[in-house]
């Protein structure tokens, strides 16, 4: 009897959390939040309860009468015993600024089930209510996408909430302005008979991202150019520091790369966008019908590219610009591709499953050397190539190896990042090459505090 009843109790539970539609009021018992809701109203997305000790959920909808496949409303509810990294970043991604919120106590917080939070409205179909609960070590997060941010089932749904949260004394790790900015002596590691060196170059003022990859440096003529965030920057460098000149305004936010030309122009693209051919600070020329864009330094062609090893060579002139068909058959697909003055670079997998190889081809798409590591085999994820006076340089962003291989193509050395730059694991973003023959090669890295994640940028020489 014993038994059956604590089954019967068993599976009573297990219908009361598995859907809020069962019953006109459905009650969700999670050990970091309780929802109450109408049932009548509101239906649990299938499989999407978790309780687990440190991470709690659930999805609900407010399905579309008139279109059963679709929703009115869909509320995420979210709460994580985690560190403050993914809310540090979500409040910078929503508009906050941290020193405002943490500092200042500058924004207004709404109260929904005992916790303050912030509230984000974008004005459209998305509304979300999250904040840090320090003392707990918590993240709460509620995200409601729905046709009318207005509507009154949001602001019941909210009524029904409660979090379970304990103050465990939590106290969190230090903010950007708190920590500890990088910093590191010159080093020097050898590359055969070569002794290459690095010199750190610090932005006047760090520069902190929640972003891992997507950032990209650009020498043109004779001026630098950084894109951080989706954001382009003139830069001077004066062998020391790199300092902000002039910002130069982009139609998107989202543009992940830069060429520099020695006409002084930088051409910007990435995401999908148009190209942009940028001069003096001013969008000269925009270009539809090209997906990335490498172009060759001389300003006049560049190779047109996304994923597969169909390509094109795409030559400018003015506002308009052709286009000529290139298939790099040796390579299966492309994950990067680079232009310098005698060659194309394509860095992607083979199309013999020998894994991620630098292939290098001249104009015509004829193949002049395979680049590989020393065991002749794949690479990580290189994220730039040059020919040098002596063979050829790549910065392997998966390894963190500076890589070199000699004129015919055979493999010299590797040096991993700490040997050169003294960092401990930094994502190799990209490169370019300075009129003295040295690199400019820009990185992030998570600091040794954890207090933010920095863009830095080092000086390359001796190869």
């Amino acid at each position: 009897m014993k038994r059956f009843l604590a089954i019967f109790l068993t599976l009573i539970m297990i219908l009361t959390l598995t859907a809020c539609g069962e019953k006109p009021t459905g009650d969700i018992q999670t050990d970091l939040f309780t929802l109450s809701c109408d049932g009548s109203v509101w239906k649990q997305v299938a499989d999407s309860l978790t309780n687990n000790e440190d991470y709690c959920a659930v999805n609900l909808q407010v399905i579309d009468p008139e279109d059963s496949e679709s929703y009115l409303i869909d509320a995420e509810v979210e709460v994580s015993l985690n560190d403050p990294y993914d809310f540090r970043e979500d409040l910078v991604y929503y508009g906050f600024e941290q020193r405002k919120y943490k500092v200042d106590n500058g924004y207004e917080t709404v109260k929904v089930g005992g916790v303050d939070l912030l509230k984000y409205d974008d004005g459209d179909d998305t509304v979300i209510y999250f904040n840090r609960v320090e003392n707990a070590g918590a993240t709460v997060y509620v995200k409601f996408d729905t046709v009318d941010v207005k509507d009154a089932r949001i602001d019941e749904f909210l009524k029904g909430l409660t979090f379970n949260l304990k103050d465990t004394g939590n106290v969190d790790g230090p903010w950007e302005w708190e920590g500890k900015a990088f910093t590191t002596e010159d080093h020097s590691a050898a590359a055969g008979s070569f002794t290459v060196t690095s010199k750190f170059a610090p932005f006047e003022q760090y520069v902190s991202t929640f972003e891992t990859f997507n950032h990209s440096i650009a020498a043109a003529g004779n001026k630098v150019y950084v894109l951080i965030d989706g954001k382009l920057s003139e830069c001077s460098y004066d062998g020391v520091t790199m300092a902000f000149v002039n910002p130069i305004e982009l139609p998107e936010d989202d543009y992940e790369i830069i060429n520099g030309t020695a006409d002084g122009s930088v051409w910007a693209c990435g995401s999908l966008n148009d190209i942009l051919r940028i001069k003096d600070g001013k969008v000269v020329n925009t270009y539809e019908d090209i997906d990335k864009l490498a172009m060759h330094p001389s300003g006049t062609w560049g190779v047109d590219y996304f994923t597969t090893n169909e390509c094109n060579i795409v030559t400018f002139s003015g506002d308009s610009f052709t286009a000529k068909p290139i298939v790099f058959k040796e390579a299966e697909s492309i994950m990067n591709l680079f232009v310098d003055e005698n060659n194309i670079y394509v860095c992607g997998n083979a199309a013999d499953d020998s894994g991620h190889k630098v292939f290098v081809y001249n104009k015509d798409g004829v193949l002049q050397k395979t680049l590989a590591n020393s065991e002749g085999k794949g690479l990580g994820s290189i994220t730039f190539m040059k020919q040098t006076a002596n063979g050829y340089i790549g910065f392997d962003g998966n390894m963190r190896d500076v890589v070199f291989w000699k004129a015919d193509g055979s493999f010299i050395a590797e040096i991993g990042d700490g040997d050169l730059f003294g960092t401990d694991y930094p994502w190799f973003c990209a490169s370019t090459a300075l009129p003295d023959g040295s690199i400019l090669t820009l990185m992030t890295e998570e600091r040794e505090d954890q207090s933010a994640t920095e863009v830095l940028v080092f000086n390359v020489k001796g190869f």
